[in-house]
């Protein structure tokens, strides 16, 4: 059986939770292949305990899956890529406000999954019509990005096919309408369809 690594976020900035820690333990909870981490809104930090998580581990991962809220968003969002660029005008969990730079200053300015996003999109649209699923260019330039582009470069990490997928808000983070929102569990059958269609 395939093995899974499904990390979420804590909430962050004036946010009391985080859709993506809640859906990373929900599927760590119904199926069986998934083990859940739940990781700090921090540069650092983040990739650190995600390393440290899987250096520890019995048996490798065949798959990472990375989620991450993203407000404004209306559909589950599969990125194609993470830039090696990270700006931040407000402050992560622990560090002051981040001046636009590199991650990695000399690496590829981008890195592309080797999964297949359009496939897995097009699949899941196919077999589940009402699921609105999209595959965006990025992760942005903020913690998500920075976490994915990482895994993405390190040595014992990049053969193991990795995805970044930014989930919405639910609805009780809603602030106004104007803010698009997804249900939980509207959420969690996506997500359970997509862990699906990578066959784990």
């Amino acid at each position: 059986m395939k093995r899974v690594l499904v990390t979420g976020f804590e909430p962050f900035g004036n946010q009391e939770i985080n859709p993506s820690e809640l859906l990373a333990a929900e599927l760590a909870a119904t199926l069986p292949t998934v083990t859940s981490l739940i990781l700090p809104v921090d540069f650092k930090e983040a990739f650190q305990e995600l390393l440290k998580f899987i250096e520890h581990q019995p048996e490798p991962f065949d798959f990472i899956v990375m989620l991450g809220q993203a407000s404004g968003r209306s559909q589950i969002c599969l990125e194609r890529m993470a830039h090696n660029w990270m700006e931040n005008r407000n402050a992560d969990k622990k560090n002051p406000a981040i001046s636009a730079q590199k991650i990695f200053p000399g690496h590829l300015d981008a890195v592309m999954t080797s999964l297949p996003v359009e496939k897995i999109r097009d699949d899941l649209n196919l077999n589940f019509p009402n699921f609105p699923v999209a595959v965006t260019l990025s992760a942005g330039v903020y913690v998500c990005n920075n976490l994915y582009y990482k895994v993405l470069n390190h040595q014992e990490l990049k053969n193991i096919p990795s995805l970044f997928v930014h989930v919405p808000l639910l609805p009780e983070q809603q602030k106004d309408s104007s803010h698009p929102v997804m249900a939980f569990k509207l959420q969690v059958q996506i997500l359970t369809a997509l862990l699906e269609t990578l066959k784990i």
